[in-house]
């Protein structure tokens, strides 16, 4: 990750605030210097008006104005000019006709030449109003004739019997020299402000740069490490994974990612509370960062879970698993209480199982995983075990598609009564009819489906299902029975029994044709709610029966308590019964005591006659299993029914077991 140092607020400051003065200082020195220049054109102006009003007052005749003069007349206006205008500054002074033509000039050579250009003006000062601007001009001087830069101003001469018109160029030196005297020092106190004002908000801006500095350091010590242990989190620790592969494809080396998450902290959690769980997350923190060596890296990723970067592969990476097992060894005292804490770890490594960070990691993840449902306590990823490689991850996106699109089926395996072997049912499992894979087992998508949150509209699906293969049954003269699994969400819906008896009365099915399984396990998930759902279902006459009966827990706890009807032994004990005694002794325990209990048993898994006959012996009501029939569609169903027969309809005949999701 690369880091961003703060923004260098002096230099950013001093750059900006130099080009603004500089700026400033240009435009505001500019209009100094053009106030200036103005100010001393107006003066030149007004002594032009006082030069044609006083000094040439009474020298000038009106003939001087009709036309070019002569030698004698041009002669006198020189001396006159030469003597009036010796200190006015006037380099060059020209008398005008009505038409702009030249009638004298103190530069003879321009007597008889014209100035259209500047009627407007003369005109303007006829009228007695006096204007200026600048011009360059050519004057003849001892040396030569040289350019000069003149302010030209028109001015009112009076005459005897009427007004002419006189131009005076005076020298522009002066007014330049005035604007310029003018303008430094205005220029220099100006700076010297604007230089005591960025010398007096320098300090300011060093102070609020180190405490942004301060501030922005942080903010990325936040952004980047957990506040609760002080660790690498989550976005740190994925950028080093990602420079150590990096690292490690540059030199032919391997790296490791551990993924660790600490077993049963919800239950630390709801028993001690939140602040003791964090007491116990940071007690666990300082434990593993003990055991880090310079060239690893702890995180945490957040919640209960740590992860570990190091460098080697497999073997060597579990090794080190085995060490921080050791270091969480023993207890931990939170708030009085000494706590025991197992941690479950997953191995994932660079290169065997990913070639890039986002792969490792999430194998990593995987392995946790792994490892905490066979309860391994250190688990390497096996990509045979892991349920999210892409494959599933598309089935995911398509198993929606497929409940809306029907292609899920119901294929059914019968069930027989051990004492005449006449079919009684048939229990249904569902497959996913799928356009390209083919047949898709319920293994692959019903955990998908809890996953992804599927699993209450696939439910509803085989239920509605199964209902309307029962009726279409019935209605063609075969009365058999069908039940389906339930799950969680189902027990915690308390409108599935109204939903379930809408289906019984559009199928016209009655209700002890329809037997629910359900599992220790789902009873567990709220037991006074799914108690509720429960009885309302028994109330409608349904037939309740509790499936893989004996893995799970508080069995008869529950058996008192709930309206079952059977009990169903699961395959794991039946088929192995006749050659271990340990399932033996199970299966003719749960017998006995559905006996006792007035309850009917179902063995599932009987695979063989000899299995068959212990089964009949120990006076097992029902079995099912491929010895009867393997899980056929219904239209292949009649073929078994027709083999083995099928028991005449009872109300209080066995339910036919539906698809196990």
């Amino acid at each position: 990750m690369v880091r961003q140092d703060p923004p260098r607020l002096v230099l950013r400051f001093s750059v900006c605030t130099c080009a603004v003065l500089a700026l400033a200082a240009a435009a505001i020195l500019m209009l100094v210097r053009h106030l200036v220049t103005v100010q001393a054109e107006r003066a030149a102006t007004t002594q032009a008006r006082v030069i044609a009003s006083s000094v040439l007052r009474g020298s000038l005749r009106r003939s001087d104005f009709a036309g070019p003069v002569g030698p004698s007349r041009r002669a006198a206006l020189d001396k006159r000019f030469a003597a009036g205008l010796r200190d006015g500054g006037v380099l060059l002074a020209e008398l005008y006709d009505g038409s702009g033509r030249v009638t004298y000039s103190t530069d003879h050579r321009l007597i008889g030449t014209s100035s259209p250009g500047e009627l407007e003006h003369m005109r303007e000062a006829l009228q007695g109003t006096v204007r200026g601007d600048a011009t360059n001009i050519s004057v003849t001087t001892a040396n030569g004739v040289k350019h000069r830069r003149a302010l030209r101003a028109y001015a009112p001469v009076a005459v005897a019997g009427g007004v002419g018109v006189v131009g005076l160029f005076q020298d522009y030196a002066p007014i330049a020299s005035a604007a310029t005297a003018t303008f430094l020092p205005t220029a220099g106190v100006f700076e010297a402000i604007l230089l005591l004002l960025f010398v007096a908000l320098l300090p300011i801006m060093r102070r609020m740069t180190a405490r942004i500095h301060r501030q922005m350091e942080e903010i990325e010590h936040r952004a980047l490490h957990d506040d609760l242990t002080g660790l690498p989190n989550r976005n740190l620790f994925r950028d080093r994974v990602e420079q150590s592969i990096l690292r490690s494809a540059r030199e032919g080396t391997a790296c490791s990612v551990m993924f660790l998450d600490v077993d049963h902290f919800k239950e630390i959690n709801d028993t001690l509370g939140h602040e003791a769980g964090d007491g116990l997350l940071q007690a666990l923190a300082e434990r593993l960062r003990r055991e880090m060596r310079a060239s690893e890296t702890l995180a945490r990723l957040g919640g209960d879970e740590f992860a570990v970067l190091c460098e080697g592969g497999s073997s060597e990476t579990c090794v080190f698993a085995e060490r921080l097992h050791a270091a969480l060894g023993g207890t931990v005292t939170v708030r009085g209480f000494p706590v025991a804490v197992t941690m479950s770890v997953g191995v994932a490594t660079y290169p065997n199982h990913g070639v890039d960070h986002d792969t490792v990691l999430r194998h990593a993840d995987v392995a946790m995983y792994q490892a905490k449902a066979a309860r391994a306590g250190t688990a390497v990823y096996d990509p045979r075990q892991d349920r999210n490689d892409e494959a599933r991850l598309t089935l995911a996106g398509e198993l929606r598609r497929a409940i809306d699109n029907e292609e899920l089926v119901l294929h059914f395996q019968p069930k027989a009564a051990l004492d005449s072997g006449r079919i009684v049912g048939v229990e249904a499992l569902v497959r996913w009819q799928h356009p390209e894979r083919g047949f898709v087992m319920p293994d692959e998508f019903v955990p998908i489906a809890e996953r992804t949150g599927l699993i209450k509209q696939l439910s509803r699906y085989v239920i509605a299902r199964a209902v309307r293969q029962c009726g279409e049954w019935r209605a063609s003269g075969l009365d058999l029975q069908v039940a389906v699994n339930l799950t969680i969400p189902d027990l915690l819906d308390l409108e599935l029994p109204d939903h379930i008896e809408a289906l019984l009365t559009e199928a016209a099915v009655r209700p002890d044709q329809l037997e629910l399984e359900i599992t220790e396990s789902t009873i567990l998930a709220d037991p006074f709610r799914v108690r509720q759902v429960l009885t309302r279902l028994n109330e409608l006459g349904l037939r309740l029966a509790i499936d893989d009966f004996g893995t799970g827990y508080s069995s008869l706890a529950y058996l008192r308590r709930l309206p079952v009807h059977t009990i169903k032994v699961d395959r794991s004990f039946v088929e192995g019964m006749c050659e271990n005694a340990s399932d033996a002794t199970i299966v003719r325990s749960t017998i006995d005591l559905g006996r006792n209990l007035g309850l009917e048993v179902v063995a599932e898994g009987v695979a063989t006659q000899e299995t068959w006959d212990v089964l009949r012996t120990l006076h097992c009501t029902f079995a099912q299993g491929y010895l009867i029939s393997r899980p056929v569609p219904p239209a292949e169903l009649g073929a078994v029914l027709e083999e083995r027969g099928t028991a005449p309809p009872a109300s209080a005949a066995p339910a036919v077991g539906a698809n196990r999701l």
